[in-house]
């Protein structure tokens, strides 16, 4: 009877064990998980959602009355609460959130988020996020703080109540000033990523709010929300929605990686998109073959840099452009252009051509088939990887064509500056292995460039054959 007892207790105790690990393993709350299995609630993006926004009595605390799941709360029972942030990926940290969500700008940036009634929360959290789309610029961007809280009482009254969703994100660090490349791949790509399937019913809180930005850029912006952006650091009222997402997912450099983008989208049909949103001819050739004549010269655009990286013998390389049968046009960007213009010139242009920097990002606006012409200044491969990764990947992507001109020492500026014996002239990649300070310096931005144009005639020679293919 004792041995009975023994195993019958043994027995048990077994049991009582099996069952405490199994709710731990329900009731646990890590704070990561894998942002490629992050997505928002599902929308039919064919359905019109009730999004009128509406200001409420602030001693009313009650919880957002919209939810985005079909099923009914009495209906199910509690579930452990999910984790709502993620700082796993490589590139963006992001907090996706669906319940009762209340956001207090102002100088507070702050996110509060109550999950739903039928949803355990054990404990508040809190998460400090950098929500501009690449981490890597952390130290320049205003960071938002998240609030998971257990009761609504304990969040500030809503003052304008929306039903419709909501992204939060930074136009800071080096979008800021304008440049044209970071706009696009840290800005515009990850939020057009974010929002376009919720068919303009979703709104944009900016951190780091920027109008003269929003302006240039408006056609897009407008294309992708049809309620008004809200300055969030500048921001009096307590928004709440029924769904946040804080941070943008920035797949790569310039680039859409199909199997993390909605519908499988690339960068090919982000091009498209472009053209169509500023009113580009779809489905034609390059102008070079949409003009019978026989006296038709493609054209080509160089693009010209005033700061940094400029092309010092700017005359000599127009002479040889024209020579070698092209029709020039010169462009130096300013920020105050308009897009719409730049846009429109680039469409009729069959090869953009420039000197590595933001200007070439208007290859967006190039037909299918043009040719992109990269010149790559003195860097070793460091200069070579970004100029691979920054454009010719995205080019490829978009279907354009690529020819890069990687120049020589004698045709770089720093030959004169340090001479032959200076280590940032002989030997870039001793210069890289220094971290990346030095190279920066050298590099980026002290660098300007002279043509070799004897050399550099064999790429119009190739660039000439490419689109005549």
């Amino acid at each position: 009877m004792k041995v009975l007892s023994d195993a019958a207790f043994h027995l048990i105790f077994m049991l009582l064990v099996g069952i405490c690990l199994l709710f731990a393993t329900l009731y646990s709350s890590p704070q990561s998980f894998s942002l490629r299995n992050l997505k928002w609630s599902n929308i039919d993006p064919d359905t019109t959602i009730a999004s009128t926004e509406s200001n409420i009595d602030p001693e009313n605390n009650s919880r957002t009355n919209a939810t985005f799941d079909n099923a009914s709360e009495k209906d199910e029972e509690a579930l452990p609460s999910k984790p709502i942030c993620d700082f796993s990926d490589r590139r963006s940290d992001i907090c996706s959130m669906t319940g009762d969500i209340r956001t207090k700008g102002n100088n507070s940036s702050t996110v509060f988020f109550i999950p739903s009634e039928r949803t355990i929360v054990p404990k508040e959290q809190e998460w400090s996020l950098n929500p501009y789309s690449q981490k890597m610029y952390a130290y320049l961007i205003k960071f938002v703080t998240v609030k998971q809280l257990r009761d609504p009482r304990d969040a500030p009254a809503c003052t304008v109540q929306r039903n419709s969703p909501a992204i939060l994100m930074s136009m800071g660090g080096p979008s800021a000033n304008g440049n044209m490349w970071h706009f696009f791949a840290d800005v515009l790509i990850p939020i057009f990523l974010a929002s376009k399937p919720f068919n303009r019913e979703v709104q944009f809180l900016i951190s780091s709010y920027n109008q003269e930005l929003i302006n240039k850029h408006s056609l897009i912006l407008k294309d992708l929300t049809r309620y008004k952006i809200i300055n969030f650091d500048e921001d009096k009222e307590i928004r709440c929605y029924p769904q946040m997402m804080v941070g943008v997912l920035n797949h790569r450099d310039f680039s859409i990686d199909p199997d993390r983008a909605f519908d499988r989208f690339d960068m090919f049909k982000f091009r498209l998109y472009v053209r169509n949103i500023y009113s580009l001819p779809m489905n034609v050739d390059i102008p070079y073959k949409m003009d019978p004549q026989p006296d038709k010269k493609p054209r080509l655009m160089l693009i010209l840099r005033s700061k940094t990286r400029k092309l010092l013998n700017q005359e000599e390389v127009a002479e040889v452009i024209m020579k070698n049968g092209f029709e020039l046009v010169q462009m130096e960007l300013k920020k105050s252009d308009n897009q719409s213009e730049v846009a429109k010139l680039v469409d009729s242009c069959d090869v953009l051509m420039g000197v590595h920097g933001a200007g070439l990002t208007n290859i967006l606006f190039l037909r299918t088939n043009a040719v992109m012409i990269q010149v790559i200044p003195l860097g070793g491969k460091g200069m070579n990887s970004a100029a691979h990764g920054l454009f010719d990947r995205g080019a490829e992507e978009m279907k354009l064509r690529t020819l890069d001109y990687t120049i020589t020492i004698n045709e770089s500026s720093l030959l004169d500056k340090y001479g032959r014996d200076h280590l940032a002239v002989k030997d870039p990649e001793a210069v890289a292995a220094t971290g990346w300070q030095d190279p920066q310096k050298y590099y980026w931005f002290e660098q300007d460039v002279r043509l070799n144009v004897t050399r550099f005639e064999l790429v119009l020679v190739n660039a000439l054959e490419l689109l005549n293919e």
